[in-house]
């Protein structure tokens, strides 16, 4: 179950590294998260339950829950 404040991890495809983050708005199908290190934000959108898919900087990032 998503919550403000959660902490998650992103899967970046391109790189398949992992950046932690923490959720900071709930909107719909849409969650923003702010990467921590760095303070990038990232809007994911559900493209089905439990998988969220969103592009920032011209990466694409995954979150599975």
């Amino acid at each position: 179950m998503l919550s403000l404040d959660a902490k998650v991890n992103l899967t970046c495809v391109e790189t398949d590294q992992v950046a932690p983050g923490t959720i900071v708005r709930i909107r719909g199908n849409r969650v923003d998260v702010a990467l921590d290190q760095g303070g990038l934000m990232v809007s994911l959108y559900m493209k089905k339950a439990g998988l969220y898919i969103g592009s920032q900087s011209g990466l694409e990032f995954v979150m599975k829950i």
